[in-house]
């Protein structure tokens, strides 16, 4: 009998244990899913949101055609103020090469343009034209335009000088150097 009655205290003590962890870890699922509750409801929606004076925005132009990509600030916010992200992007449309979203608490406005950029297209080069030196501008030899013919006849180059214009080693980052090679080429 007195075996017994050890035998019923000890499973009478297993089973409030087993009861008291099983409240215990049942409390603790429910201030877990409340405070996931809480989480989602201070979430913001992001149809909902609206650029305001403290929204940050980025934007980036990728061109297509030598694969840059130039991230700057975008300088018109004030023509997003007080938009949510539907009507921003009735103003930069998908179909004009515009992709526009949320990341994090930023407007990413992505802008892909199918053609060289800036800087590519304001490069120049000299070239032959007619027996003539040329200055044609574009991001590559292949892909450049005659802007003007000068006067200096290549025959009267040395022979090196005309070689890497032939093989198109006199290229430069703008206009504006490469007139400043001109006038050196001008005195042969």
């Amino acid at each position: 009998m007195k075996k017994m009655g050890f035998a019923m205290m000890l499973l009478g003590l297993t089973l409030l244990s087993f009861g008291c962890g099983y409240f215990l870890a049942s409390n603790q699922n429910i201030e877990m899913r409340h405070q996931a509750a809480i989480g989602i409801e201070e979430r913001p929606n992001i149809k909902a949101a609206v650029f305001n004076e403290n929204s940050k925005v980025v934007c980036e132009k990728e061109y297509q055609r030598c694969k840059h990509l130039i991230i700057s600030e975008f300088e018109r916010k004030d023509e997003l103020l007080g938009k949510n992200i539907e009507e921003i992007r009735a103003i930069f449309r998908e179909e004009n090469g515009f992709r526009v979203s949320w990341q994090g608490d930023t407007l990413l406005i992505r802008q892909i343009i199918d053609d060289w950029c800036p800087d590519d297209k304001s490069k120049c080069r000299l070239k032959e034209y007619q027996g003539r030196v040329a200055v044609y501008q574009g991001p590559n030899a292949q892909n450049d335009i005659l802007l003007r013919v000068t006067s200096i006849i290549m025959s009267s180059l040395p022979a090196e000088v005309q070689k890497s214009i032939r093989d198109n080693k006199f290229e430069f980052a703008n206009e504006q150097l490469l007139n400043d090679a001109l006038e050196n080429l001008d005195e042969y």
